[in-house]
């Protein structure tokens, strides 16, 4: 079976995603990609592009995919004399109507149409998690009850019929190592420091606990991201006797090993549609202290809720708990990671393709993730 992979933004979990994707499925791939950077640049201009390089390839193919930055609508017109009724799939890493906007800008409604149009003209409509879907169809339903919208509610429900929700695949092989906790115990940043992941709740939380005597270091790792938050400097500068590690780990050794000196992952995020960092995390033996919303309830076993927080109180009483009080054991959150190994989703993804290939339609059972 032969597929065709659109890779407008090749770039960081996007990446990391479509080699997993590569190793763990039997097909025999084309990948057509765009650099990992100017994601708007992309989204205007990826399918014209893409379809350009098209044109160099020669032959037919059994399925299309497309991630969320590419106008697949357009791809597909721009390709109809070659692809023609080719089953195609759209996957929403992310989506560009319900993702958080910075403060004081507005929402971009080209952007959510080419995401509308994609999920429209596709076969199958696939996101990460059920809160994905959810959330966007949700937003979707929104719209369309607003004046000069660009949707109707017959393609809003064509869409919700032919969805499914299909996890990230997540390399977890790489985080086994020794143990190297100790304490006092030690909590763990391991996000972007921009505005979507509210680091300054974080820093808020953290100077609390400082403020009270909890006994506790930091780790604060992640990516800084284009515009990252002040907020991450003030805690190295006012916290700095507490401080394991501070900075993007250089290697992925190095940062596996973080993950395995750190107690506890704490998320204070203002969305996830996955959580990546979060199942790594996970993985390599950290206690989760996350928003109960977004992807979040979906990555936690359900009995282990109630580290799940609902506002910064929330945050805070759990962080107590957690920094002087007994820990839940590792094991649960571990195994709840696994889930999400490659040697687990990669077999849920070939199953999806092939029932695609043989014109299956996403919204029955055949195709839902169990």
């Amino acid at each position: 079976m032969r597929g065709l992979f659109l890779q407008p933004f090749d770039g960081g979990s996007h990446r990391a995603f479509l080699s997993g994707l590569l190793a763990h499925t039997r097909l025999d791939w084309e990948v057509l990609a765009l650099p990992g950077s100017e994601w708007r640049r992309r989204m205007r201009r990826g399918a014209e592009e893409l379809a350009r390089q098209f044109e160099q390839l020669r032959g037919a193919f059994d399925v299309v995919v497309a991630t969320d930055m590419v106008d697949l609508a357009e791809f597909l017109a721009l390709t109809r004399r070659r692809l023609g009724g080719t089953p195609a799939m759209v996957y929403f890493h992310e989506n560009q109507v319900t993702y958080p906007r910075l403060r004081g800008t507005k929402f971009n409604s080209w952007f959510g149409q080419i995401n509308y149009r994609s999920a429209l003209a596709a076969d199958a409509a696939a996101f990460n998690s059920e809160f994905h879907r959810a959330d966007l169809l949700g937003a979707f339903r929104q719209l369309e009850r607003e004046p000069n919208n660009w949707l109707t509610a017959e393609g809003i429900a064509a869409v919700a019929a032919k969805s499914l929700v299909l996890p990230v695949g997540v390399e977890l092989g790489w985080l086994e190592g020794q143990e190297e906790r100790g304490k006092p115990r030690t909590l763990l940043w391991n996000h972007r420091w921009e505005f979507d992941k509210a680091p300054e709740l974080f820093e808020r939380a953290v100077r609390r606990l400082a403020d009270e005597g909890v006994p506790f270091r930091l780790i604060i790792a992640g990516e800084p991201g284009e515009n990252p938050s002040p907020a991450m400097w003030r805690i190295r500068e006012t916290l700095a006797d507490r401080m394991l590690h501070f900075g993007f780990a250089a290697t992925r050794e190095e940062y596996a090993r973080l993950l395995r000196m750190a107690d506890i992952a704490v998320s204070t995020t203002r969305h996830e549609f996955f959580g990546i960092g979060m199942v790594e995390a996970m993985a390599a033996g950290c206690i989760p202290c996350a928003p109960r919303r977004y992807a979040y309830p979906e990555l936690v076993p359900a009995e282990y809720h109630d580290l799940l927080w609902e506002d910064e109180a929330g945050l805070m009483m759990r962080l107590r708990a957690l920094l002087t009080g007994p820990l839940p054991p590792r094991e649960p959150f571990m195994e709840a990671a696994r889930r999400f190994a490659w040697e687990r989703v990669g077999p849920m993804w070939q199953e999806a393709l092939e029932a695609l290939a043989a014109g299956a339609i996403p919204g029955s059972a055949a195709l839902r993730l169990r």
